[in-house]
Order: C-alpha cells, then structure tokens, then sequence
C-alpha cells in the first residue's frame, strides 16, 4: 500500500457536496423508469434525458482528453461509456447504471420519489442511492485525484439502463466495452448493500432466484362446495406438492440440489460483523411478533437469509373472492411460486429438480404443470484477491476509521453475473451504500450522504492501489 493521501478525505467530500450532488438532486426529478416496467415505451425519451444529463455533467467535470460516447443499441436502454486516460498503468471498468424502479405509494409526508429532499443527513428521492450514486462517485472519485496531481489508472465508465430490469440489455453492449477495455485489471460495481455505515461492505456472493408457476387442474368449471367430500380441493393439492420440496411453515427446501455449503462465518469479520449483518436483515423485516431463535439471535440472523434455501408463495390464481357468499370449489389454480438459492447454488439444476419433483405423481391424478418464468444464477467469487483485500481494508481505514467487511446477501444483481461470465477472469469489486433504512426500491429511499462522501474517498484510494501502479 502507498502512503496514504492526507487532503484526499476532504477534497472527496467538497468534490462531491459542491459538483456531484446538486446534479443528482436534479437526476431524482426525471421519471426514468427502466424497461421492464414500461412495455409501451412511454418512459424512453426520459430515459435518454436522464443520460443526457448525466453526460452534461461529466463532460463539465471529467478530466481533460476524456472521451464520452452514449450507444443506442436498443432504444430504450443506451449506454454511456466515458473513457477517462489514465495518469498510471492500468485499466479499470467501473459498472454503473441510470434507470430506477418505478414509484410505489407509502412516502411519508413531506418526501416524495421524484422530489429531492434533503433531511436529517439524507437525500431522499427514487434512486437516489440505488442508481444516481454510482456514475457520479467514480467521477467525483478521479476529479478528485486529478485535482490532487495523484496519478489513477485509466477508467472507463460504462452506464447502463437496463439494470432494474435484470440486465436484460446489457449483453448487446459487450462488443463495445471489449473493443475499449479487453482486458481491465479490476471491475468496480456500485449496485450493492451494506451492512452499516460504518466501513466499505463488498460483496463475496449472493443469492440465486427462481421463479415460476405451479398449476394444479381438476375440474373443467368451478363447482359447488357442497360437492366437498367428493372433490379433492386442488389448492390442498398444490400445497401438499409444495411439502414434497420445503418445509411449509419455514419455506426451507428440502431438496438436495439446494444444499448449502455454508462458511463459519456470514461475513469476512467473523462474529463481530455477523452480528451487524443480522441486525441489518432484521431491520428490513417490520416485525410484529417475537419469534425466538430468529429476532433474538442477530448473529444467526445473518445466515438464514443467505446460506438457505427458501421458498414463498407470492400470489394465488382461480380462488373466488373472500367476501363472496357461499362456497365455491376451484377447478383449477395457479400459485406464483419464487425460491432463494445459497450462493454456491447451481440454479439450472436446482430448477430441473424442482421440476419433477413438483409433477411427479401427483395426488388424485391431477393435472399438474410446472413453468418456471425467471431463472437468475446465484453468484459466488469467494474471497477478493490478496492485493484488492489490502487495498480495501486500507481505503475503509482511511475513509471510514475501521477495516472493511466481506459478506454475502440476499439480493440478486443480475448485471454482475452477465460481466462476471463475460470478463471470468478479473477481480470484480461488488460494492456499494444501500444500508440501514435506505429503503433502495421503495418508498421512503434514500442515500446516507456522510457515506456517500466517505465511500467516494475511498474508491479514489483503491484506484491509486493497483498492482500495476
């Protein structure tokens, strides 16, 4: 590690406070919503306005001999690759994105998604820290070196805008980002959690998700509920089927191809950061009861929603209404079924499995059909190298006063694992401010700003940190 750059703290916050987060108070206003969430195409002219003025703002503030190309592949879904020379050896892509989830209701009074509100400390507003923080961090990271005369490895920035809808576009843009950066030696991701705020919280691994639909058919039409007794009820069937792969009450499956190899430890800290990872998914869970052995038991906490496999039933298709009177047998019903897989999970076999065991001789000779509709692959590197763990525990020191912290997580980034296919063998550093309360994809979200200046600084740190340097 070189000697550490004293101004660097200050001059990351002031670079940040004064040029990045005016412009992201204005981001926060435009309607972006990603592809997935708008079939009609309505949001697309704000799609390119949110990148437009993203590519305002950097073309203002990025370093001299920068050179910024926006790529309309798809149309609704561009990219902006900013190429910033490097003042060192090296190479490095840094991931970000520009497109949000749409709006849900449940602001509080006085804060909304598409009005920026800063209070308490936090900027509040619809991807504020979940997409905004990203592009202008990296900036702001090398503006800052370059006001300093510190030396930084080439960058090249990629944006995308297809990221909330799992990074379906993003594909279509790697001829692009080979053609510029073939071989990095390091790719930086700002899309991920926290743990608190604290220290730098990367990404070890996380979680696989399966999605699908589970059909259970009797009867050609509905019929009377005093035909009960002689007609099976195909919602019992359903669930009986789901005994076959979890356990109903916990939604653990049971199924081997779901096992876990789970480490001692959830995080790279041990017990001390295990116990703030469980506090961390407690806090995301408004509970309402005691449940011992779960809310009690922080450090514990910090595996279940990650080294498990879970199942839940997200919605019920063919019951009649609950304020009907009378009864009714379905003839037929569909459960919306999803499953979380353990990191080291491998989701395609894990599907198959699922598959036959949920048709398989069913009860009554039902008619039952298993379709999975979303499959996105669980993600497991492992411990960072050598000289990128060093890197980081030193730029967390430096910016945060304590070392940094390893963990896996619950979420799905499925842009991480399309780049981590594409570019196999270079380190990626999964990290990010989505912590305590920022409520990232709902209501209420918002970015931790004394984190967001303190996370700047020290990515500015690792990128003076590259063996190559």
């Amino acid at each position: 590690m070189t000697k550490p750059i004293p101004a660097l703290q200050e001059q990351a916050r002031r670079y940040f406070d004064d040029k990045a987060l005016p412009s992201i108070l204005e981001y926060v206003k435009i309607e972006n919503t990603s592809p997935a969430f708008d079939p009609k195409g309505e949001a697309v002219s704000e799609a390119h306005a949110a990148l437009r003025h993203f590519e305002e703002w950097a073309r203002v503030h990025a370093p001299e001999d920068t050179t910024i190309t926006k790529i309309s592949r798809v149309e609704n879904a561009p990219m902006l690759i900013i190429d910033v020379p490097g003042t060192a050896e090296g190479e490095v892509l840094l991931l970000g994105h520009l497109d949000k989830f749409p709006d849900v209701p449940g602001w509080r009074n006085g804060f909304s998604a598409y009005e920026p509100v800063i209070h308490d400390q936090k900027l509040h507003g619809r991807a504020a820290s979940d997409s905004a923080f990203a592009p202008y961090a990296y900036l702001s990271a090398i503006g800052s070196l370059a006001e300093l005369g510190e030396t930084y490895p080439r960058c090249v920035i990629a944006i995308e805008m297809s990221s909330k809808s799992n990074g379906v576009h993003l594909a279509r843009y790697f001829s692009d980002l080979r053609a510029l950066c073939e071989h990095p030696d390091l790719i930086i991701s700002f899309d991920a959690g926290c743990g608190d705020y604290e220290r730098i919280w990367y990404t070890t691994g996380y979680r696989g998700f399966i999605e699908g639909h589970l059909s259970v058919e009797l009867l050609e039409d509905a019929a009377h509920s005093s035909m009960s007794g002689l007609i099976p009820s195909v919602l019992g069937i359903a669930f009986e089927l789901l005994s076959r792969v979890c356990n109903l009450s916990s939604g653990f499956v049971t199924l081997d191809s779901f096992a876990a190899n789970p480490p001692k430890y959830m995080t790279t800290g041990g017990a001390e950061t295990d116990v703030i990872a469980g506090k961390f998914f407690l806090g995301r869970a408004d509970w309402k009861r005691h449940v011992p052995g779960i809310v009690d038991d922080a450090e514990a906490a910090a595996m279940l929603p990650v080294w498990n496999s879970s199942l839940n039933v997200a919605g019920i298709r063919g019951l009649s209404s609950s304020d009907l009177t009378g009864g009714i047998l379905p003839g037929r019903v569909t459960l919306k079924i999803a499953v979380r897989t353990p990191p080291d999970c491998d989701c395609f076999a894990a599907t198959a499995e699922l598959e036959e065991v949920l048709i398989k001789d069913p009860p009554f000779n039902a008619a039952v059909d298993f379709s999975p509709s979303s499959v996105l692959p669980s993600w497991h590197r492992g411990k960072l190298p050598h000289w990128l763990e060093n890197s980081v525990n030193e730029a967390s020191n430096e910016a945060f006063g304590k070392p940094a912290a390893g963990w896996a997580n619950g979420g799905v980034y499925p842009s991480t694992e399309i780049i981590a296919q594409e570019f196999a063998d270079v380190p990626i550093l999964l990290t990010g401010v989505l912590g305590p309360n920022a409520n990232f994809h709902a209501a209420n979200e918002s970015l931790d700003l004394p984190a967001a200046r303190k996370m700047t600084a020290a990515i500015a740190r690792i990128l003076t940190e590259l063996p190559a340097n």
